[in-house]
């Protein structure tokens, strides 16, 4: 066995070791929340005989309740003085939802049963990394986030495969509409087991962070890892205050011009994102007629393209500088959204399934290099003493672009057509590269020491300061 085989076993020995048994409830719940990403708008399409223009609706409420369930669940916990319970009945209202889901009937009842999947979604995303770092040393905080968030994206793309094996199989066997709903049914059963496991092996912890006076921290499972559809809002705003946004904003002292217009580029390109993302299962199961199980199969090419790509993003970043990696990352969206366009235009036809699958994995590779480019010049735009709201900000534009996409590029794709969407993300992209353009590159500097921040401020710079370990 070469050095490198070594290595690569001593690697797995060590995560192996440091993976705390609550971790597999964590790892299995998104597996059935990353199938859901992708089964929900089949459900609505191949189903109930639903429209683009009810995906959309769909996406943005969902994406809304995520945001104001971040909001709440962590004010409760803090109140509460427990974190266990919250992600307990987070696991089961996710099994009560998808329960319901696989026995709706209306488009109606599936709208209202997303809307509390999200809701009670984010209980657990909100507490879980307080689960990992309260009453640990601060030393170890990176490791253990970066370690639960593997596991988080782990069990995301297995879910992926998991939906697409399991419809491959069914389908042929029951009907679409009836495997759709069996794999629902599924991920109900696998809701409750992650309830169950939760409930016997996450430890008590002594809560600790509490009452602090600046509530930005974001605490995002995975979103480096995974490129998620509109259906499960990765982006959490723990104890957001924001009567604090004014005076950040246009008060003096608050966020410096260049960082304020990086968070508009932002807005813009996750806006684009949107317009191309909330379409596209849609696209695939009516526009080509593909079987569900192949819509699943393509989204884990996208999700696997990202994985493989993220160690070279990360060298990227060290070497080139995050500006230069984001603006690259920005024009082959631009080149990749508008080719996607024109095809449609086009071609009446699906494309060849080898260059879909190549389209995907361009897509899914411009996201590692967008994703971590990103959050690394949000953090060095900021002064030191705003990084934690610079990011709480950066992630809630993020969040309000997913919102307004979700429902006007279904507009869009049902009147216009998928094409129309594909080029709007075109053009939101070049405006987003613009303004990044147009701002200065970012000085590589050591943070220094701020006594003001929160310790979940610094929990927060721990996570993002360095992505290559943190996710």
């Amino acid at each position: 066995m070469g050095p490198e085989a070594k290595g690569m076993l001593a690697l797995m020995r060590k995560w192996r070791r440091e993976t705390e048994p609550w971790y597999g409830a964590m790892g299995l719940a998104s597996l059935v929340v990353g199938t859901s990403s992708i089964l929900v708008p089949l459900m609505v399409a191949q189903v109930l005989r639903g429209t683009v223009e009810n995906v959309g609706i769909i996406s943005s409420l969902a994406s809304l309740m995520g945001v104001v369930g971040s909001l709440v669940w962590g004010r409760l916990s803090d109140v509460a003085h427990r974190r266990k319970p919250f992600v307990i009945m987070s696991y089961t209202m996710v099994a009560a939802s998808f329960a319901g889901i696989a026995f709706a009937q209306s488009l109606t009842a599936i709208v209202l049963l997303n809307m509390m999947l999200n809701l009670f979604w984010v209980a657990n995303a909100s507490v879980s990394i307080l689960l990992v770092i309260e009453n640990r040393d601060e030393s170890v905080w990176e490791g253990k986030i970066g370690h639960i968030n593997q596991m988080v994206a782990l069990g995301w793309v297995s879910g992926l495969i998991f939906g697409s094996v399991a419809l491959a199989v069914a389908s042929p066997r029951m009907g679409e509409a009836a495997a759709i709903r069996s794999v629902f049914g599924a991920l109900a059963f696998g809701g409750l087991v992650a309830a169950i496991l939760a409930a016997r092996l996450i430890p008590r912890t002594r809560p600790r962070f509490i009452h602090r006076r600046f509530r930005g921290t974001i605490l995002a499972l995975g979103n480096f890892i995974v490129e998620r559809a509109r259906f499960a809002p990765s982006h959490l705003y723990h104890r957001f205050n924001p009567r604090r946004l004014p005076a950040l904003l246009w008060g003096e002292g608050g966020l410096k011009r260049e960082t304020k217009s990086f968070l508009v580029a932002m807005l813009l390109a996750f806006a684009a994102f949107g317009f191309f993302f909330v379409p596209l299962p849609i696209l695939l199961a009516d526009r080509f007629g593909f079987a569900s199980s192949t819509v699943f199969s393509y989204f884990v090419v996208l999700n696997g393209a990202i994985v493989i790509a993220y160690p070279l993003a990360t060298r990227r970043v060290k070497r080139l500088g995050n500006k230069s990696v984001l603006t690259g990352s920005l024009l082959a969206r631009v080149l990749l959204f508008a080719l996607g366009g024109a095809s449609l235009l086009a071609w009446p036809v699906a494309p060849s399934r080898l260059l879909l699958s190549l389209f995907f994995f361009g897509i899914g590779v411009s996201w590692s290099f967008f994703q971590l480019s990103s959050v690394a010049m949000i953090s060095r735009l900021a002064q030191p003493e705003y990084r934690g709201q610079a990011l709480g900000l950066y992630n809630a534009v993020a969040g309000l672009g997913t919102i307004i996409a979700g429902v006007t590029s279904g507009l869009m794709a049902q009147h216009l057509g998928y094409a129309a969407t594909s080029f709007t993300s075109a053009i939101l992209t070049v405006a987003a590269m613009l303004v990044v353009a147009r701002l200065p590159i970012p000085r590589r500097t050591t943070k220094p020491v701020d006594d003001s921040m929160t310790d979940d401020e610094h929990a927060s710079e721990h996570m993002r300061a360095q992505p290559e370990r943190s996710r």
